[in-house]
C-alpha cells in the first residue's frame, strides 16, 4: 500500500536525491499497469533519472530497478490540468481560458473593443495594421499575460470579474491606475464572450473547486489520480501548482526532490526585511547557523537595522546574490511540508529525508561549494588556507569571438582527455545562453573532424529550434513564407537541396550541382517573372520586358531555347542557354514545375481564408513538396499534420472562424512547430551542448559555460509595459533574471571536477576589453579574496594560427596541427620548402614530363601554385563566387573584365564570319547578346554601361579587322620541343597565327583588360601589367619556331606589338622555361610574376625597392601577390621569407628573358620615335 502524503527530500547533491529516489521506487513498486508519474523541467533531468532507474539491481550503492519502463514523464503545468480533470471529472481537455484558445478569442474580440474609449491604448497600438500582424501579436501578448494572471494572480481576476477594478499589492488592496483599467474591462468582456456554460471554467474558479473537493475527501474520480507523483529537480514552482500537489497528496503519494545548496536555513540573508511579508509562516525545516542573529518569528515591523546588516555580512555573498529563486521555492515548500508525517516511514527503510553531504574541499571549486554549504561569510573565506597555485578547477577564458570561444574550448577538452584516460565525452556539459547562436560555430569546429581523426570528440547539440534541425521544418519555413519571398536563387536552391523535397520532386542529391550550374548560368537572380516583380513593387521600372530579365521565367526560357535550338539562337531579345541537353534535360522541366507550383501557392496564400481552409491548403502543399524518406522524416511530417489538426480544434473551441491572412498563419504555424519538448536528445554518450535552462545543470565532471558576456547573461527579456505583476513580487513568480542567477549557481554547484567559463572579452576590431557577465564579475570578485584571479584567467590570441601557440613556454596550446606548418614557415630556422616537396623528387626525375604552353604561362604567373598542383596534388582555387540573388546594378572591375572578354570574343566571331562587318556594329550585336543573357543592368541602365564597355574596344577591333584583311590565311603550328636529357618536353598546338599573301606571319592576342596600368602620356607614368605579358610570352616564343612572327596585343585601349625574334633565341628561351619547369617540380621557385619582373625592371636586379616589396605584400593602394595567392602565403608569407629562399636567382631564371626582350623592344620603338620612353615605367 502506497502511503499518501506530501514528502520533501532535500540535498545539496542531486546524486544523493537520485539514489534515494531510485531506492524508494525499488522498495515501493506500484501495482502492475500503473505508471510512475515524474514531473521534471527538462529532458536532461528526465534522461539522467531514467538511466539510474535502468541500472541493474545488483545490491550496490548505484543499484537501480533493472529497467526504466512504465514512466509517464511530464511538465508540471500539464499535470496541473490533468489533476483538475481527474478530481472534478467534468472538465474538457482544454479550458476556454487556456492560452492556446485565448489567443484566437482575443484576436476575434479586439476589433470590437477599439471604439471604446477605455481601450484607447490598444487602439493606438493597432494603427496602420493592414496585415493584422499587430493585432495577432497583441492577442498573443494579452493571452500570455492573462494566462500568467490565472496562475499567479487569480485573486485579481476574481475581483475584476465582480466589477472591482483593484489589485492587491504587498498584502494591501489598491485601485487600478487609470491607464490600466482597460485590463479589468478586457477580462470582463472576455468573460461575456465565453458561453455561460463555460464561464466558470477559468483556472481560478476550477482551482478553488479542486481544492474544496480535495479537502472534503469525496473525490468522484480519485481512482484516476496516479498513486504516486515524483517531482524531481525543479528549482521553482508557482504557488498554485504547489497547492495542487499538496491537495493531491491527501489521496496519493507526492515526493518532491529538492536541490538545496546549504545545510542551514539561509533565506534570511536575502532581503531579510521582506521575508515575513512574503511568507505566512516561519521556516521550520532547518535551523539557522547557531552563530547567526535571529529574526523575530512573527512581527518584523521594527527590526533592528544592525541585525539586517549583520545578516548581510555574515551570509555567503554568492548565495545572497544568486539564491533568491531557490529561497522562495524552499520557503513555499515549507508551508506545505509536514516532515514528521513521513520521516519515520523513510527511516524504516533506512533512508533519510535530509541528504546533505559536505564537499571535501580539495580543490578551489569544491571549496567554493563548501563555502556555500557551510554558509561561510566573506571574513571566514578570507581566513582560509591557500590552495596550490596550479589548481585550475575554476578557470576563465577570454576570446575575441564566438568562433574562437568554441575553438579554444575544443583544445581545452582535448587536453582534458589527454590528461585523464578515464574521462568520457558524456562527463562533459557545455552550456550557452542561446544555443542557436552557437550551433553553427560548434558544427564548424567540432564537426569538421572525421570520426577516424584521433581528435574527434562525439558531440550533441540540444535545444535548437526545430527549424534549425530538421529538413522538413526548414522546407516548411520556406514554403510558409512564399508571400515574403523574392524567389531568390539561393533560397530556391536551398529548398531543392532538402532531402524530403528532393524525394517529393523525384530529384537525387547528385542533381544539385548540375541544377546549380544551369540556374546560375542561365542568368536567374530573383523573381518568378515580371508580373511578380511589379506586383510587389521591388523594381523602379514599369517596363515588363526589362522587369523580366534575370527572373526564373527568363532563365527557363533560355534553357528551353538552348535545348531546342542550340547556342546561336535568340528569341524576343533572349539568348539561348545551350548547356541543357541529353537525358538530364528533364531536370529543367522539374525546375519549371517547381517554380510554377511555388508561384501558385504564393498567389493562393495571398488570399485570406478561414482556419479550415488554411489547414487544407497547407496539408495539400505538404503532400506536394514533402515526402518522408526515413522514419525520422515520417515522424516529423506526422507531427506537422497533428499541429494542423490541433490548430483547427483550438479555433473551433474558441469559436473563431474569422478569415486569416498569410502573415498571421505563417507566424503562428512556424512558431507552433518550432516549440521544443521533453524528447530532445540529451546524455547520449557525447559531449552535450545545450542552452542554460532550469535544472539543466545536472552533475557532470566538467561543466563549461560559454558566451558569458555582459548583456547576454543574465538574459534580457523586454518587459511588457502593461504587466502589473512587475509591481507586486510574490514567491513563486517567474523572473528570467532571477532564473538565470539561480541557473548560474546550479551550474557552479553541479560541476564535480572543474568549471570552465568563457566569454568574448576582447573586441575583434581593436582588441579593447569587454566586460563579462555581472555574475562572472561577482564570482571573480569572490575568488579574489583567496587567490590571484588573473592566474586563473587566460587571454587567447585573435587567430587560431597565432605564433604564440607554437612558442615554447606559451600558456596557449592547440591540437589543430593544421596551422603548425603555416606558422613554422615564418620561422627562419625552421623554414625549408624542400621538405614539402621531398616525397616527389625521385618520381619526377625518372619520367618525361610533357607540358603545354598554357602550363608554361601558369609557371610564369605563379610557380608556387604549379608546384602544389603538379607535385602535391593541391589546387588552390579562388573561392567560388557566392550565388548572386540580385540583378546587376553596377559593373565593378572584375565584371568589366569579364564582360569585355565576352564582348571581344563575340565581336571577333562576328567579324570572322563577315570580314566587312563594322566594328561598332559587331560590338552592338555582342552587347545585345550580353543583355539577352542577363549580364547587363536592367532597362536604361544597360545603355549607360554600353558605351563605357564598348568604346575602349572599338579601335582595337578596327586594327583586328585590318590585320585579318591583310593576313587572310589562318594557320596552326604544331609545337614539339624537348630538353636534351628528355626530362621535360613541350607539346602543343598554337593558334591565332595569320599569314599574308606574301607569306608574312603574325599572331593576334586578344586580352580583356588594358595592358597598361595608367596612361602612357600626359605627364604620368604608365605601368605595364607583367601578368598579361607572362601569359602571352610562351606562345610568342613558340610562334617564332616556324619563322619570324610578331604578336599583336589587342584589347581595351591596347594596341601593342611584341616584335619577332630569331628561332634560335626563341628556342633557347623556351628550353630555359622547360628547365625552370623541371626545377620547380623539385623545389618551388621563390618568385612570382609581378614581384620578380618589378625587381628586374625597376631595381635592375639590385636591392629590392619599396615598390617591389609592395608588389608582394601590398600597400595602402593595392593588395599584394601573397594576399591573393594561398600557395605563396603557405610557403612565403612575407617578402623577407621569399628573399631568403632564392628570390633573386629564381626571378632571374624565370623572368629575365621576358623583361630584357620587352625593354629592348621599347627602346627600339623609342629610337624610332614611336614612343616617349621617358614617360613610361614598368612594374
Amino acid at each position: 500500500m502506497i502511503q499518501h502524503g506530501f514528502m520533501v527530500l532535500q540535498s545539496n547533491r542531486l546524486e544523493n536525491l537520485r539514489r534515494v529516489t531510485v531506492e524508494w521506487l525499488r522498495l515501493n513498486p506500484l501495482p502492475p499497469l500503473q505508471n510512475e508519474v515524474i514531473l521534471v523541467q527538462s529532458s536532461g533531468v528526465a534522461q539522467w533519472l531514467k538511466l539510474a532507474l535502468a541500472n541493474d539491481d545488483d545490491g550496490s550503492s548505484d543499484a537501480g530497478c533493472g529497467i526504466a519502463a512504465a514512466l509517464s514523464i511530464d511538465l508540471p503545468g500539464r499535470f496541473h490540468w490533468q489533476a483538475y480533470r481527474a478530481v472534478l471529472g467534468d472538465l474538457p481537455p482544454l479550458s476556454p481560458f487556456d492560452k492556446p484558445l485565448l489567443v484566437w478569442r482575443l484576436l476575434h474580440l479586439l476589433p470590437s473593443l477599439l471604439d471604446d474609449s477605455q481601450f484607447s491604448a490598444l487602439r493606438h497600438f493597432l494603427q496602420r495594421d493592414d496585415s493584422q500582424r499587430k493585432r495577432y501579436q497583441l492577442a498573443e501578448r494579452l493571452a500570455d499575460l492573462l494566462d500568467q494572471y490565472q496562475i499567479y494572480r487569480a485573486d485579481w481576476l476574481n475581483d475584476w470579474a465582480e466589477g472591482n477594478d483593484q489589485i492587491s499589492q504587498h498584502n494591501r488592496l489598491t485601485s487600478l491606475p487609470d491607464s490600466q483599467r482597460w485590463q479589468a474591462q478586457l477580462w470582463r468582456r472576455l468573460l461575456d464572450d465565453i458561453p455561460d456554460s463555460q464561464r466558470d471554467s477559468g483556472r481560478a474558479q476550477i482551482h478553488a473547486r479542486f481544492l474544496k473537493a480535495c479537502e472534503s475527501g469525496s473525490l468522484a474520480m480519485a481512482d484516476q489520480l496516479p498513486q504516486r507523483v515524483l517531482v524531481f529537480g525543479l528549482s521553482s514552482l508557482p504557488a498554485q501548482t504547489l497547492e495542487v500537489l499538496a491537495a493531491v497528496s491527501r489521496h496519493t503519494q507526492v515526493i518532491l526532490c529538492v536541490h538545496n545548496p546549504c545545510q542551514f536555513y539561509w533565506g534570511d540573508i536575502i532581503e531579510p526585511h521582506t521575508v515575513m511579508r512574503l511568507f505566512h509562516k516561519p521556516y521550520r525545516r532547518h535551523n539557522t547557523r547557531p552563530d547567526f542573529p535571529q529574526l523575530p518569528a512573527d512581527d518584523q515591523s521594527d527590526i533592528d537595522p544592525g541585525i539586517i546588516d549583520e545578516l548581510f555580512s555574515r551570509g555567503n555573498p554568492l548565495l545572497a546574490a544568486w539564491g533568491k529563486q531557490g529561497r522562495d521555492y524552499i520557503r513555499l515548500l515549507d508551508e506545505h511540508d509536514e516532515r514528521a508525517a513521513y520521516e519515520e516511514v523513510f527511516a524504516s527503510r533506512k533512508l533519510a529525508v535530509d541528504l546533505f553531504e559536505a564537499p571535501d574541499e580539495s580543490s578551489r571549486l569544491r571549496r567554493l561549494q563548501g563555502d556555500i554549504y557551510h554558509l561561510r561569510s566573506r571574513s571566514e573565506i578570507q581566513q582560509q588556507t591557500t590552495l596550490p597555485s596550479d589548481d585550475r578547477s575554476i578557470s576563465f577564458h577570454i576570446a575575441h569571438s564566438r568562433q574562437r570561444e568554441v575553438e579554444i574550448l575544443q583544445d581545452h577538452l582535448l587536453a582534458l582527455f589527454a590528461e585523464d584516460p578515464q574521462l568520457h565525452p558524456r562527463d562533459i556539459l557545455v552550456m550557452v545562453p542561446d544555443i542557436n547562436q552557437f550551433a553553427p560555430h560548434i558544427q564548424a569546429v567540432f564537426g569538421r573532424l572525421s570520426r577516424d581523426d584521433p581528435r574527434y570528440i562525439p558531440f550533441t547539440v540540444s535545444d535548437r529550434g526545430q527549424r534549425q534541425r530538421a529538413g522538413a521544418f526548414r522546407a516548411l519555413d520556406v514554403l510558409m513564407n512564399l508571400h515574403r519571398s523574392r524567389f531568390a536563387v539561393s533560397e530556391i536552391l536551398d529548398l531543392l537541396d532538402i532531402p524530403v523535397v528532393q524525394a517529393a520532386l523525384g530529384l537525387k542529391s547528385e542533381d544539385h550541382a548540375l541544377l546549380h550550374r544551369w540556374i546560375t548560368g542561365s542568368g536567374v537572380r530573383w523573381g518568378v517573372d515580371a508580373k511578380q516583380r511589379l506586383q510587389q513593387s521591388w523594381l523602379v521600372t514599369d517596363d515588363v520586358r526589362s522587369a523580366n530579365q534575370n527572373t526564373w521565367q527568363f532563365g527557363l526560357q533560355r534553357m528551353l531555347l538552348g535545348y531546342t535550338s542550340g547556342d546561336q539562337c535568340a528569341w524576343s531579345g533572349i539568348e539561348s542557354y545551350a548547356e541543357v541537353g541529353g537525358l538530364d534535360a528533364a531536370l529543367a522541366g522539374i525546375v519549371a514545375h517547381v517554380v510554377e507550383r511555388l508561384n501558385h501557392y504564393r498567389e493562393l496564400f495571398m488570399t485570406p481564408a478561414p482556419v479550415r481552409e488554411w489547414t487544407t491548403r497547407i496539408s495539400t502543399m505538404m503532400q506536394e513538396f514533402l515526402r518522408a524518406d526515413s522514419d525520422q522524416d515520417l515522424l516529423l511530417t506526422t507531427r506537422v499534420e497533428q499541429k494542423l489538426q490541433q490548430w483547427q480544434e483550438h479555433c473551433e473551441l474558441a469559436d473563431f472562424d474569422d478569415e486569416l491572412p498569410i502573415e498571421i498563419v505563417s507566424d503562428y504555424f512556424l512558431d507552433a512547430i518550432d516549440q521544443s519538448d521533453l524528447n530532445q536528445r540529451f546524455l547520449g554518450g557525447s559531449v552535450n551542448f545545450a542552452t542554460l535552462m532550469p535544472m539543466r545543470a545536472i552533475p557532470f565532471r566538467h561543466i563549461c559555460l560559454l558566451g558569458m558576456n555582459d548583456g547576454d547573461y543574465p538574459r534580457q527579456v523586454p518587459a511588457v509595459d502593461f504587466d502589473l505583476m512587475r509591481q507586486d513580487y510574490r514567491p513563486g513568480d517567474r523572473s528570467r533574471r532571477e532564473d538565470d542567477r539561480y541557473l548560474f549557481l546550479e551550474a557552479l554547484l553541479s560541476a564535480r571536477d572543474s568549471l570552465y567559463i568563457g566569454w568574448t572579452g576582447r573586441s575583434i576590431r581593436d582588441n579593447s576589453e569587454r566586460p563579462p557577465s555581472v555574475l562572472v564579475a561577482q564570482l571573480r570578485e569572490y575568488l579574489a579574496d583567496t587567490c590571484d584571479v588573473d592566474a586563473l584567467t587566460t587571454v587567447y590570441p585573435l587567430q587560431p594560427f597565432s605564433l604564440s601557440y607554437f612558442t615554447a613556454g606559451s600558456p596557449h596550446q592547440t591540437f589543430a596541427h593544421e596551422w603548425q606548418p603555416a606558422e613554422l614557415s615564418t620561422s627562419e630556422e625552421q623554414h625549408d620548402a624542400t621538405t614539402i616537396a621531398g616525397a616527389s623528387i625521385g618520381a619526377e626525375g625518372k619520367e618525361v614530363s610533357v607540358v603545354s604552353l598554357r602550363q608554361l604561362a601558369a609557371l610564369l604567373k605563379n610557380p608556387a601554385a604549379v608546384f602544389f598542383e603538379h607535385v602535391l596534388g593541391i589546387v588552390f582555387r579562388s573561392p567560388g563566387a557566392d550565388i548572386d540573388d540580385d540583378e546587376v546594378f553596377t559593373v565593378d572591375a572584375l565584371q568589366r573584365w569579364q564582360l569585355q572578354d565576352q564582348l571581344l570574343s563575340m565581336a571577333t566571331d562576328v567579324m570572322r564570319r563577315d570580314p566587312d562587318q563594322d566594328s561598332s556594329d559587331a560590338l552592338q550585336h555582342a552587347s545585345q547578346r550580353l543583355k539577352g543573357r542577363g549580364l547587363l543592368p536592367l532597362g536604361h541602365f544597360a545603355d549607360i554601361y554600353h558605351d563605357s564597355l564598348t568604346e575602349p574596344l572599338s579601335k582595337s577591333l578596327e586594327v583586328y579587322r585590318d590585320l585579318c584583311s591583310s593576313h587572310p590565311q589562318t594557320l596552326q603550328d604544331s609545337i614539339d620541343l624537348a630538353q636534351d636529357d628528355g626530362a621535360v618536353a613541350l607539346s602543343d598546338t598554337l593558334t591565332g597565327i595569320r599569314r599574308s599573301e606574301s607569306g608574312e606571319r603574325l599572331r593576334i592576342e586578344l586580352i580583356s583588360g588594358q595592358l597598361w596600368q595608367g596612361k602612357k602620356s600626359g605627364g604620368r607614368q604608365a605601368l605595364v601589367k607583367w601578368h598579361y605579358l607572362a601569359r602571352i610570352w610562351p606562345a610568342h616564343l613558340a610562334a617564332q619556331l616556324a619563322g619570324p612572327t610578331p604578336t599583336h596585343i589587342l584589347g581595351p585601349d591596347t594596341n601593342e606589338v611584341l616584335p619577332a625574334m630569331t628561332a634560335a633565341e626563341a628556342r633557347a628561351s623556351l628550353l630555359q622555361l622547360l628547365s625552370a619547369w623541371h626545377d620547380n617540380l623539385q623545389t618551388p621557385l621563390a618568385s612570382s610574376v609581378k614581384t620578380g619582373c618589378s625587381w628586374l625592371a625597376n631595381d635592375n636586379g639590385e636591392v629590392p625597392s619599396k615598390a617591389t616589396l609592395a608588389c608582394y605584400e601590398g600597400d595602402y593602394h593595392r593588395s599584394g601577390e601573397v594576399v591573393d595567392s594561398e600557395a605563396l602565403a603557405r610557403l612565403w608569407p612575407d617578402f623577407d621569407s621569399l628573399c631568403s629562399n632564392g628570390f633573386e636567382q629564381d626571378s632571374t631564371a624565370l623572368y629575365s628573358p621576358l623583361v630584357a626582350f620587352w625593354q629592348a623592344s621599347r627602346s627600339q620603338r623609342f629610337s624610332q620615335g614611336s614612343e616617349r620612353a621617358d614617360e613610361e615605367s614598368v612594374e
